[in-house]
């Protein structure tokens, strides 16, 4: 009796089992500017992504993720460019020289169906570390986390500069950025 119900266990759990389909995953953001605070949304095309190998979870295939996002793969959905063009050469020339952003999850506690990772965001040679609330709904891993540009040393100088080039922001652009990371789940 006791084997069945360990084997009835065992399949149970690993036809609830899910993991993140890594080749489904999108690095999104939206930045804030005007004095309404008009939101702004981007993409990152291409992240440079490595994953824990133990996949039984989602905690331990967080744990330990690492991304490198470049600057130059940030896609803004504007059809003439002028966004994406401002962003990378303007933004990210002022606030890293258009280095790679790293990203590590460097702890992730999980729940049912949510859970927070501590992401730890690395521009130049300074890092902040951004918590990040998750929910797995509909076969889908959703995290959102709020970034603060005025924790690197050229953040204030970035925002500004964007300002002055981008007429469109009325001469604000807000330091905090929301960062979204999402994927879907495969059983």
């Amino acid at each position: 009796m006791r084997k069945i119900l360990a084997i009835c266990l065992f399949f149970a759990g690993t036809v609830y089992a899910a993991s993140i389909d890594e080749n489904s995953v999108k690095i999104e953001f939206e930045g804030y500017k005007t004095p309404d605070m008009v939101g702004t949304k981007g993409s990152f095309k291409n992240a440079k992504l490595t994953f824990g190998k133990d996949k039984s979870s989602i905690s331990t295939q967080l744990k330990g993720a690492r991304a490198v996002l470049s600057p130059s793969d940030i896609d803004m959905g504007d059809d003439n460019g002028i966004i994406t063009t401002n962003i990378v050469e303007t933004f990210f020339k002022v606030l890293n020289s258009k280095s790679d952003i790293k990203v590590s999850f460097e702890n992730v506690v999980d729940g049912k169906d949510k859970g927070v990772i501590s992401a730890k965001v690395t521009i130049g040679k300074q890092s902040d570390i951004v918590p990040m609330m998750y929910e797995i709904k509909d076969g889908k891993f959703m995290a959102n986390g709020q970034l603060d540009i005025n924790t690197f040393s050229n953040g204030s100088k970035a925002l500004k500069a964007l300002s002055d080039v981008a007429a469109g922001h009325m001469g604000i652009s807000w330091s905090i950025v929301d960062i979204m990371f999402s994927a879907d789940l495969v059983k």
